[in-house]
């Protein structure tokens, strides 16, 4: 029998002390940001009845973790946060004005494939923007994620912006099953441009498989655009096309800080996403730490006809970067105090006036004062205050103060 008492489960992982704090930091500085802004926080229960991602169908039953109520009924730990807060937005908040605006920090639960060293348990700190369209709303929601990661002072960071209109002109132009279309988005996000040349060789030729094998390698600056203009005549295309050029344009014109890419290639989760999508990388992560869009629809399966866009921003790969590129030292207490059982009083009272002041100080349990000494330079705290009948300030390494 294999016991699995000493490991956490696959996608799991124990967090310690620097990198504990640099995550409560980075979520810190993010929440802050957002309330700044005017979004309001808002939690969900970490776990939801199956029928709330099930029946909407947009994450497949393998990527989702299940368990089983007192009464039976099948729950899931909840693998995304939009689908339950546009749940919340739909019966809690009807009669609040629109817009809406809320943030969230929490996690995720997805099963990651086996072998891929992806975390099942993710970080998010993220916010939505319900009951709003447009242009406007697209721009506040793409500059409020941008300020977020610079707040956190995760730089240099890139913007990359599509348009999932773009793709669901181009494929509903194709003749092809539902299963061929849905392989053909997943080569064309995955950028596997041999297998999407395969795939769409085998299909009747028509300018929309053209259109569709350029996909992945339209990528780059404004010239991405005048590349893209011919890809198709069509009025859905054309829409799109010119609502993500204008986007483009207005990023660069309110913040010429932002990195700003197009990617044509951007078309994760088609039936969630209605309009523009946008993720955010930074130098050597190998995932992005940021991702969104706008999903006019989803608040529809709620009863709620509302537009909403929103953006979740990855808290343990910013905060992993930033470790890696400005690391958290330890801090030490500033000073340990020891004293003895006569003196248990007095050595409180003294501990509780040294925070006071503001000093990061630690009682010490220790049965001697050679003890406490030790575990003094084990812990690098350069001072031991000794509470006996006179207090002693004493410089580890040193002599008496």
């Amino acid at each position: 029998m294999n016991f699995y008492d000493k490991f956490t489960p696959e996608g799991s992982r124990d967090i310690l002390f620097e990198d504990c704090v640099a995550r409560q930091k980075t979520q810190n500085t993010i929440m802050e940001s957002l309330y700044t802004r005017g979004f309001r926080p808002v939690t969900t229960p970490a776990m939801e009845f199956y029928d709330l991602f099930g029946v909407n169908r947009y994450f497949s039953q393998e990527s989702m973790y299940k368990l089983v109520d007192a009464q039976g009924r099948i729950l899931v730990l909840r693998p995304d946060s939009t689908i339950p807060i546009a749940r919340l937005t739909a019966t809690k908040l009807q009669n609040e004005p629109y817009p809406i605006r809320l943030c969230y920090c929490q996690t995720a639960y997805r099963a990651a494939p086996s072998l891929r060293g992806q975390l099942s348990e993710i970080a998010q700190c993220g916010a939505e923007l319900v009951g709003c369209g447009g242009a406007k709303a697209d721009l506040e929601m793409l500059l409020t994620a941008a300020d977020c990661l610079r707040a956190c002072n995760a730089k240099p960071f890139t913007l990359e912006i599509g348009h999932i209109g773009i793709f669901k002109a181009l494929i509903d132009e194709l003749d092809a099953s539902t299963l061929q279309k849905e392989e053909i988005r997943q080569l064309i996000e995955a950028k596997n441009d041999t297998a999407l040349s395969g795939l769409l060789e085998d299909l009747p030729i028509s300018p929309a498989s053209r259109a569709l094998n350029r996909l992945p390698r339209l990528f780059g600056g404004a010239d991405v655009f005048v590349q893209a203009a011919d890809l198709s005549q069509s009025a859905a295309f054309q829409a799109a096309l010119q609502e993500l050029e204008q986007l483009y344009h207005r990023i660069m014109q309110a913040d010429p800080a932002v990195q700003v890419l197009v990617d044509f290639g951007l078309v994760n989760q088609a039936e969630y996403y209605t309009g523009v999508v946008f993720r955010g990388y930074l130098p050597g992560v190998g995932q992005p730490v940021l991702s969104g869009g706008r999903y006019d629809r989803l608040l529809n399966d709620f009863g709620l006809q509302k537009p909403a866009i929103g953006f979740a921003i990855q808290l343990d790969a910013v905060a992993g970067y930033l470790q890696q590129t400005q690391p958290q030292r330890p801090t030490p207490p500033a000073a340990l105090v020891y004293w003895t059982q006569e003196q248990s009083a007095r050595g409180f009272a003294f501990l509780k006036q040294l925070r006071k002041q503001g000093l990061f100080c630690e009682s010490s349990l220790a049965e001697s004062r050679e003890e406490a000494e030790a575990y003094a330079r084990a812990r690098g705290i350069r001072r031991l205050y000794v509470v006996e009948e006179q207090i002693t300030e004493v410089l580890i390494g040193g002599e008496p103060l």
